[in-house]
């Protein structure tokens, strides 16, 4: 029976460490900004933003639902954009742009609306001028609000 005891206690160490481990790394992924979560979540909001000025530069419109991201080339070079339209990511449609992302930098294009780190209360978001930011949930909110 002591073998057994002792079995029992390096499986229960055992598992205590993986689940340690685990943690430890989402804790690291939620604190750097750099790591690979974060910089895979940054790119993917680049690009859909940028997707709406190649629309708008294409049509001579600003695309109003992600169907119209269709003729875009983002939909070659990101196999899963259509995450917009599960709203992984929410894209703010507005027809108020300006065609120079600069003109639009205090805009909020979209941002990223699932996962752990939005559950935790902060958010990726895309300027107008497809800067990225990792503001609290609440300020994307005001700022939507105060500006739509």
């Amino acid at each position: 029976m002591t073998k057994l005891k002792g079995t029992m206690v390096a499986v229960v160490v055992a598992a205590g460490l993986y689940v340690a481990t685990l943690m430890t790394g989402v804790v690291v992924d939620y604190f750097d900004r750099d790591s690979i979560p974060h910089r895979a979540i940054r790119l993917h909001l680049q690009l859909v933003c940028a997707g709406i000025y190649e629309s708008h530069s294409k049509t001579g419109r600003w695309p109003e639902r992600f169907e119209d991201l269709a003729d875009t080339t983002l939909a070659h070079r990101v196999p899963n954009w259509r995450m917009v339209e599960s709203q992984t990511i929410v894209v703010l449609w507005r027809a108020d742009l300006k065609p120079d992302p600069k003109d639009n930098a205090r805009v909020i294009l979209a941002y990223y609306n699932k996962g752990l780190f939005s559950k935790l209360g902060r958010m990726w978001v895309c300027w107008g001028d497809l800067r990225t930011e990792y503001l609290k949930a609440d300020e994307v909110r005001a700022t939507y609000t105060s500006r739509h």
